[in-house]
């Protein structure tokens, strides 16, 4: 049986350019919460750093993340805000019992 696959991407945004992201968010994340595999997908701003924001995905394995990275609102969303990052972190949340 395999483990979720579960990670936190921080993405530190040009000044001014949340907005942007944010207003395409909302669609992305109920066409992906709609995915077979998906147990969460939650974004979030930083209350400290209004251009920081935080992606918290759950998937039932990676199999499921990477037929998640083929659908077209995915990459689309992942195209366009591409554009705005000033950096990106992704670190994953597995927990090894």
């Amino acid at each position: 049986m395999s483990k979720p696959y579960k990670f936190i991407i921080t993405i530190q945004l040009h000044p001014g350019t949340r907005d942007e992201v944010l207003a395409r968010a909302p669609a992305v994340q109920a066409a992906t919460r709609g995915e077979p595999g998906c147990l969460a997908y939650d974004f979030f701003t930083c209350t400290d750093d209004p251009d920081r924001l935080v992606f918290v995905e759950a998937w039932v394995d990676k199999a499921a993340h990477a037929a998640h990275m083929r659908f077209e609102h995915t990459r689309q969303f992942i195209e366009f805000h591409e554009q705005f990052h000033r950096s990106l972190t992704f670190e994953t949340i597995n927990v090894e019992a």
